[in-house]
């Protein structure tokens, strides 16, 4: 660990890196911006909300509006809305226990019962004025209202709020004092800050109030905020920042340190008026949010403070009024500004550093094409044009008008090998050119234009050129494959990378040709066999092969342009795309290492990807960003080296470098959420009351049953799993049990499932979701029911066969009373000629007497 960690150093130092640091990241903090033209309707923001459920809830001066890391609904009243809030000046919000959101106005109160959609407006008697400055849902679930004239509370016995004055309360009530802000310390008492009349306590459990004497001469608090420590810290209008200690019985209050803006110390706070506070909790740094820009003071440096803000070119932010400071339930530091919208950072340490072996970061835009580190620490980076090599003591730049493809180390003759476009092989040591192979000089070289030279565990040298395959033995022959007669045409393609596996054969990538696998006596070119594998004979998804990878398991990996990654099928002889199946990024694979314990790790055209294989086969995947650090999502192909435990990846912006065994993950949680379903194209809440009860008498998101009319054809369920730093990362599978065969998988920006024209019947939707970096989350299911048209429901079934039973019976009676005529007929037909017979016998008797 030692020797890793002095060998890293010493890379560190003489490739002039310029990594960004945990201890520093709270100067380099990065902004992502979201307002009005990414899609937030108003940017004039009061407050930055978390509910229990994970939605960010921002109340501005036109409206409230409700974000899931992609999309905005809005609370407003409208012309679509009309009178759906007291007023659209939406100050503060907040949550109690019971799925509700309490939304203070300018103009008083309305409550929104997320589960049924339901808003209803709430009005405080015994007050003039109804301006509802600050919300706060104690520990037991009480709410308590601080308005422009005085503090109340939500009685739940008797669904009502009650003013709190000196008849129901004992103490020096706050009565008509305007309440700025609420806080429930660790002993549940509340601390109540007020303008122009300083900070009160309020007892809850005696239910009385005490009153603290001034902080400062206009006695206006707008901010309390008590830290991780316990400590309390007041902000105020005009005087600065306060942090302030209570005796023991909580009756006095003492000021341990005020910070005052001062314009002569660029450390100072960035204003004496302090319209918010929070903490982080990942820097353990106290947030400002104050009249011009924010303020950040680590706790260990207590006094001095990191700026950001409008007139601070080396902390620039384009902010001034900052109304709120608030960390969400992942980390994420947001802040809500008067004109500029909502901008949140990341603060989590990284793990990983930026390497910059040619610029500053700022303006590196030479790609890293290959790379090679020695055990002794040297270094040797191949660039669009030209390779570097570093060590302690030297800095050499060599061949700057030529691409490196590869660089590789001979063992044999112990020497650095760089296969060079149109420069053949240089062989190198000590950051000198050696010998330099060449088409000219040799007979192993069909071509100058060397993409990859390979030493076999022979210590023979084979090379992949523009025109095929080049070997030069240990013991000196010298074969070009495309020259010999008789030799398999497929060595003579264009060879972009070669491998050599366990058993000594080698495979080869090839431009656009698939791969080929080379058998038999290495040593006698003329028993080589060749076998491709491409598209042609479904033997490889693509023809586009990157990168090989021989793990420590003997299995055989190929990263693809256009598949991604795949591996190698022994039993049926060929290579199977396994990209999808592991739900990995993006579709290309262009580099890969193996790190001790077997986990892969993979260069993407959208991140860095920890593959770790567990039993049978199946796969757990984490994807790194540039949202943890990285400098580009897109690596390049075959620019990758491990060594001593350190990870070296290289991208268009410099060279990514890690140990694995010291990472620090970030993990975000998955708060998978339905926000939205839509039945005919129309949203759930947008259908009349009437026929959406018939559907569901809850909001999407609470919808646990489904049931579609016979009168609808088609519906689309909408989903997200509130994460708010890289969303568009987050990937979705969803099946209907019934319907579907197996799981759909989706990416951000098709959120959605939809279904037409389904049998009636019983279903279920079962929905998974990934976070930013991959990791699968828990599932979540809902019921659906289809219900069948009216001739094809139960009871018309029983209509119609009672019709058919009434209509055979009919039919039935008729057949038997049809054949009781007859029988009638036959039987009078019977008696009618006995009585003709009879009648004949007697006259004929008479007749012949």
């Amino acid at each position: 660990m030692v020797y890793r960690i002095f060998w890293l150093l010493l890379i560190t130092t003489t490739l002039l890196m310029f990594p960004v640091h945990a201890q520093d990241r709270l100067k380099n903090l990065e902004f992502k911006q979201f307002s009005t033209p990414d899609g937030l309707p108003n940017s004039m923001v009061h407050q930055v909300y978390q509910d229990r459920d994970g939605y960010i809830w921002i109340p501005t001066f036109y409206g409230l509006f409700r974000y899931d890391g992609y999309e905005v609904r809005t609370y407003k009243s409208n012309l679509y809305t009309p009178g759906l809030l007291t007023n659209n000046n939406v100050l503060c919000v907040e949550e109690d226990y019971s799925h509700r959101l309490w939304i203070g106005t300018h103009e008083g109160l309305c409550v929104l019962d997320k589960q049924t959609g339901q808003m209803r407006k709430m009005q405080l008697e015994g007050i003039n004025k109804h301006r509802l400055n600050e919300i706060h849902v104690t520990k037991e679930n009480k709410v308590y209202l601080g308005y422009i004239r005085g503090m109340a509370y939500y009685d739940a016995g008797q669904d009502t709020l009650v003013l709190m004055t000196h008849k129901n309360c004992k103490g020096e009530v706050p009565e008509q004092k305007n309440v700025q802000t609420i806080l429930e310390d660790e002993n549940g008492d509340l601390l109540i800050g007020t303008w122009q009349d300083g900070l009160y306590r309020y007892h809850i459990k005696e239910n009385k109030f005490t009153h603290y004497p001034p902080l400062s001469e206009n006695n206006s608090v707008l901010s309390l905020f008590q830290d991780s420590r316990g400590v309390l810290w007041v902000g105020t209008s005009g005087y600065g920042l306060y942090k302030v200690n209570f005796s023991s019985d909580k009756q006095t209050l003492s000021i341990e340190k005020n910070y005052r803006y001062d314009p002569l110390n660029i450390s100072s706070i960035p204003s004496d008026y302090i319209y918010s506070i929070h903490e982080d909790l990942q820097t353990h740094s106290l947030w400002l949010g104050s009249r011009d820009g924010i303020g950040i003071m680590n706790m260990a440096n207590e006094g001095t403070f990191i700026n950001y803000k409008e007139s601070n070119p080396e902390h620039y932010l384009p902010v001034r009024e900052v109304n709120t400071v608030f960390r969400d339930k992942n980390g994420l530091m947001w802040i809500g500004t008067k004109g500029t919208g909502v901008f949140h950072a990341d603060t989590h340490a990284r793990s990983f550093d930026v390497l910059y072996p040619r610029g500053n970061g700022k303006f590196f835009t030479d790609l890293i094409s290959t790379l090679y580190i020695e055990e002794n620490g040297a270094s040797w980076i191949g660039f669009g044009y030209g390779v570097d090599y570093q060590s302690r003591d030297k800095k050499i730049s060599l061949i700057p008008s030529k691409r490196p493809y590869h660089i590789s180390y001979s063992p044999t003759s112990q020497e650095v090998l760089l296969a060079i476009h149109d420069g053949g092989v240089m062989a190198c040591q000590n950051g000198k050119i050696i010998h330099q192979y060449k088409t000219s000089n040799c007979g192993f070289i069909p071509h100058d234009l060397v993409y990859w030279v390979h030493e076999d565990h022979k210590g023979n040298w084979w090379l992949g050129t523009y025109k095929g395959v080049g070997v030069r033995y240990k013991d000196g022959r010298e074969y070009c494959f495309s020259r010999m007669p008789g030799i398999d045409a497929l060595l003579s393609k264009e060879i972009t990378c070669i491998m050599e596996d366990n058993d000594g054969s080698l495979w080869l990538a090839t431009n656009n040709n698939g791969i080929v696998h080379v058998t038999g006596n290495m040593e006698q070119p003329e028993t080589l066999h060749c076998q491709n594998y491409c598209m042609e004979n479904k033997l490889l998804p693509v023809n586009t092969p990157l990168c090989f990878l021989l793990d420590k398991s003997g299995r055989i990996w190929v990263g693809t342009e256009g598949s991604g990654l795949c591996l190698y099928n022994v039993q049926d002889d060929c290579f199977e795309s396994v990209h999808q199946a592991y739900n990995l990024p993006g579709d290309m694979v262009g580099s890969m290492e193996e790190d001790n314990h077997g986990n892969l790790w993979l260069g993407t055209n959208q991140g860095l990807a920890r593959l770790t294989i567990t039993g049978e086969e199946k796969g757990r995947v984490r994807t790194f960003t540039v949202a943890d650090g990285l400098a580009d999502n897109f690596f390049n192909q075959n620019a990758s080296f491990y060594r001593n435990g350190t990870f070296y990846f290289g991208c268009s912006r410099g060279i990514v470098t890690f140990d694995s065994e010291m990472m620090k993950e970030k993990h975000s949680d998955i708060s998978l959420r339905i926000t939205d379903i839509l039945i005919d194209g129309k949203s759930l809440e947008q259908i009349p009351e009437q026929q959406k009860s018939k559907i569901s008498s809850f909001t999407a998101d609470y919808t646990k049953t489904l049931i579609i009319p016979s009168a609808y054809t088609n519906f689309t369920i909408r989903f997200a799993s509130l994460t708010y730093n890289q969303p568009q990362l987050n990937k979705y599978a969803y099946r209907l049990q019934g319907f579907d065969t197996d799981w759909h998988y989706v990416n951000a920006a098709n959120r959605n499932a939809y279904y037409s024209q389904l049998p009636a019947g019983e279903y279920v939707f079962e929905l998974r979701a990934t976070n930013e970096n991959g990791d699968w989350g828990e599932m979540r299911t809902m019921e659906i029911l289809i219900e069948p048209p009216f001739w094809a429901t139960w009871w018309a079934y029983l209509i119609y066969a009672l019709l058919t039973a009434s209509f055979l019976g009919l039919i039935w009676w008729e057949i038997r009373r049809r054949l009781m005529l007859r029988n009638r007929k036959y039987l009078q037909k019977g008696e009618t000629d006995k009585v003709h017979h009879i009648k004949l016998q007697f006259f004929s008797h008479f007749y012949f007497r």
